[in-house]
């Protein structure tokens, strides 16, 4: 959509609760495949489900900027756990599962960034590359404007005076369900059963008018 109304968008977040109850329903009885590996990568899509979730309710109550910002830890916990189930090393993953002290924080310090976690991604033969394409089409794309939002810069503070337009939040909107929708397919993954691709292909079906369009798989 070129021009999104206020009362669109208002559509838009209603919709966007029910996706979310759905999603919320789906995943609540899951359980991770029982190795470190598989729990912490799914810990990692809680978490930017988590993110998700926060940045609608953000959004339903006119908080755009806060609300934005939160899709860039969304989305870093996306890739996480990606990398988490796909790329990381026994080290990285033993580092991860440790309990949080001063010690293993400071161990941790060494662990990749986002980027370094996409490419790692892309050369594992045994990593989707559907997703791992879209995750980094996203940071392609996105990057830079949620940088901005996270650091203060010149995005929120223009906003901040010249307020948010619908279109705007709207599209925000849209990209955080996208990021969900790829959380919760990587939820299913991780539970090792095959079956529950089908349920996450019913929800991506019924709420389609929830996000951009995708090549979804």
């Amino acid at each position: 959509m070129k021009h999104i109304t206020k009362d669109q968008l208002e559509h838009a977040l209603a919709r966007s609760i029910d996706l979310h109850q759905a999603v919320h329903d789906l995943v609540d009885d899951f359980e991770p495949y029982p190795e470190m590996r598989f729990e912490l990568a799914f810990q990692s899509g809680l978490l930017s489900m988590e993110h998700a979730t926060a940045a609608m309710l953000l959004m339903q109550s006119g908080m755009s900027a806060p609300a934005i910002t939160l899709l860039r830890p969304q989305f870093e916990s996306l890739v996480r756990g990606m990398w988490l189930k796909f790329a990381a090393t026994e080290s990285q993953v033993e580092k991860l599962s440790l309990p949080l002290t001063v010690e293993t924080a400071r161990r941790g310090d060494d662990l990749p960034m986002l980027a370094d976690m996409l490419k790692r991604l892309e050369a594992v033969p045994e990593a989707p590359k559907h997703i791992i394409a879209q995750l980094q089409a996203y940071k392609d794309i996105a990057w830079k404007a949620l940088n901005s939002f996270t650091h203060g810069g010149m995005h929120p503070l223009s906003k901040f005076v010249t307020g948010y337009p619908p279109k705007l939040v709207y599209d925000s909107l849209c990209n955080s369900n996208g990021i969900l929708m790829m959380a919760t397919q990587m939820l299913c993954i991780l539970t090792g059963v095959p079956e529950n691709q089908a349920h996450w292909r019913k929800l991506i079906d019924e709420f389609s008018d929830c996000f951009h369009p995708i090549n979804w798989p």
